[in-house]
């Protein structure tokens, strides 16, 4: 059943209201847009002297085939782009600037990003404490969320977790969690696209109501039928990033006929648009369409910027400050992890089960001089479970948790830094639970000398190399897709274990492994867990047969090339490796939310 489009004031929302009671426009002028070439030094055009004004309580529809630009428009509209971008951006005629066009301007792009383990209400809940003041009252937050809950169509699922809602309540959800700080103007990117013909009406009539209520909302839809295209009020065109037509809808068919490109009148306007889009660029007809919709811009130069500086040191960025964005980062994920916590469990019982093995092959190794080897073998397999399941959990987690978080802070829900500092204290203990889980039990059954020296020892040496572990998965998660993620994190676990100074000591290593068996992290993690384990003045260990060499442990650290008291320099090196994995985390989430 379609939804009837009335009154505008059919809708019970006076919140929804636009703050601003008169009329007001988007507007840009000569905006361009080229991307170079690395290989070949060349640049390929992808927007050319764009000029457009989007008027507020007015549905804008951005049309085109397949690479004529019209999710590049919208991404340098909203300031998602902005390297090589000339032109000029304004709203109600005055120039942005570039701190305040993300408060103005929403953006709701494609891929719907939602916390699955979420359900709608609290996830709109989690946006108002984020996008609101912290000043309003709970209860008003909550009366607003209610309110667009309903505006949206959105009430009857409010209790069901966004990942299992239909793809036209994801979309209405994503463009509710935006409209939560009232922006004046929203740009949607294909709306309507993977939905069935009653999902799509149903999204741009809701959408179309908000312009209603005196909001600029521009949206890219890629081929709406003769339903949806009523909705639409304006039309926006593009032809391989340069605009064909601009105005209402209704007018469009006309400025066509009157360049020779007649609409049959069996055809859908919108269908037609597309054909004449598609049109050789050297054809004459177009050419001149073209020409006529670009009249105005021959005697403009663009400046280099599409947005200028900002110097008023008053306006603030977020609702909250770093503080409080932490405290509902911390909450939102604490209520997520409880929720869904399959990847928590499942490493905790891999770590189980790989100790549980560990155990029964080296049982009782801990104080056997004859089976020394062995037992050192169990300190290295202790690091490789700890690595494996550190950051395989975080490459094969962080990608899909990255795109939301680049969304939520281009749209200034909250700070890199507060991001930061949650995913730090939320990973810590984590990391504790399913490292100490394994090393607790292969400490036990393989016998290692309970001390508790030696424990706090051995224990720091597994958290800190797990430590590295997590943030290297972390910067894989962020930088490359999951596949790449995996495979390279074992390109990488593979050459630092063979460096690590169990298989190649450090008397054997020739002149050009030694570099690298002294920037191995492994190499230092495997020395400080010997020491712990076989250093400090250890007592001679039993020897159950006649004679056993390495009874006296000083031969055994000389064997495999350990230095006395080298166990400080292990920590020094490994806390070197964390500051250096923990910053480039910091400066790869600062350049994707940076990167175009």
């Amino acid at each position: 059943m379609m939804v009837a489009i009335g009154d505008p004031d059919s809708i019970p929302m006076q919140s929804l209201e636009s703050t601003s009671a008169r009329e007001f426009d988007l507007s840009f002028r000569n905006v361009s847009y080229c991307v170079k070439h690395k290989h070949d030094r060349t640049h390929s055009v992808i927007l050319k002297n764009l000029s457009g004004s989007f008027r507020s309580g007015r549905l804008v529809g951005i049309m085109g085939p397949s690479g004529a630009g019209k999710s590049t428009l919208l991404n340098v509209l909203s300031g998602f782009k902005k390297n090589n971008v000339t032109g000029q951006l304004m709203v109600d005629g005055q120039r942005l600037s570039e701190r305040r066009s993300r408060k103005v301007i929403s953006y709701t792009q494609q891929e719907v990003c939602l916390w699955s383990a979420l359900t709608v209400g609290e996830s709109m809940r989690y946006a108002a404490e984020f996008k609101l003041s912290p000043t309003i009252a709970p209860d008003q937050k909550n009366a607003r969320v209610r309110e667009l809950l309903l505006v949206l169509g959105l009430t009857s699922c409010a209790d069901t977790l966004s990942g299992k809602v239909s793809g036209g309540q994801a979309k209405r959800l994503s463009i509710g969690l935006e409209l939560l700080s009232d922006p004046k103007v929203m740009l949607l990117d294909e709306p309507t696209s993977g939905l069935d013909t009653v999902a799509a009406y149903q999204v741009l009539a809701h959408v179309k109501q908000l312009a209603a209520r005196g909001r600029v909302i521009a949206c890219v839809i890629h081929q709406p039928n003769s339903q949806q295209l009523l909705l639409i009020d304006d039309l926006y065109v593009l032809a391989k990033g340069r605009r064909i037509y601009s105005g209402p809808t209704g007018e469009m068919v006309t400025q066509f006929a009157r360049f020779g490109l007649e609409c049959p009148v069996s055809h859908n306007p919108a269908d037609y648009a597309l054909e004449v889009a598609s049109l050789d660029q050297e054809d004459d007809r177009l050419k001149r369409l073209i020409m006529e919709e670009e009249r105005d811009i021959f005697d403009y130069k663009p400046p280099r910027l599409m947005v200028e500086k900002s110097v008023d040191g008053s306006y603030q960025r977020y609702a909250l400050s770093t503080l409080q964005q932490l405290g509902v980062l911390l909450r939102r994920t604490a209520r997520c992890t409880l929720r869904d916590s399959y990847q928590f469990k499942a490493r905790i019982l891999i770590n189980i089960a790989i100790a549980l093995i560990t155990s029964v092959a080296f049982y009782n190794t801990g104080n056997n001089a004859d089976r020394i080897l062995a037992n050192t073998a169990v300190l290295i397999i202790n690091l490789y479970a700890i690595f494996f399941t550190s950051i395989v959990s975080a490459v094969l987690v962080y990608p899909r948790e990255s795109a939301c978080f680049v969304l939520e802070s281009k749209n200034n829900w909250y700070s890199l830094r507060a991001y930061y500092l949650a995913k730090i204290v939320v990973e810590l203990p984590t990391l504790i639970l399913s490292s100490s889980a394994f090393f607790l039990i292969v400490y036990y059954f393989t016998a290692q000398p309970f001390e508790w020296l030696r424990i706090g020892t051995f224990a720091l040496v597994c958290l800190m190399f797990g430590w590295i572990s997590q943030m290297l998965g972390l910067l894989l998660g962020s930088i490359m897709s999951v596949q790449n993620s995996v495979f390279v994190s074992i390109l990488i676990m593979v050459p630092a274990s063979l460096f690590s100074g169990f298989f190649v000591p450090l008397r054997d290593a020739s002149v050009l492994l030694k570099p690298l068996l002294y920037v191995s992290f492994v190499r230092y993690a495997f020395e400080g867990a010997v020491h712990a384990i076989y250093g400090f003045d250890r007592a001679d260990l039993e020897c159950p047969e006649v004679f056993c060499y390495f009874r006296q442990l000083k031969r055994f650290l000389e064997f495999v090339s350990m230095p006395d008291l080298a166990y400080g320099y292990d920590l020094l090196a490994l806390l070197g490796w964390i500051v250096l994995l923990m910053g480039a985390v910091y400066f790869s989430l600062r350049r994707r939310i940076k990167q175009d």
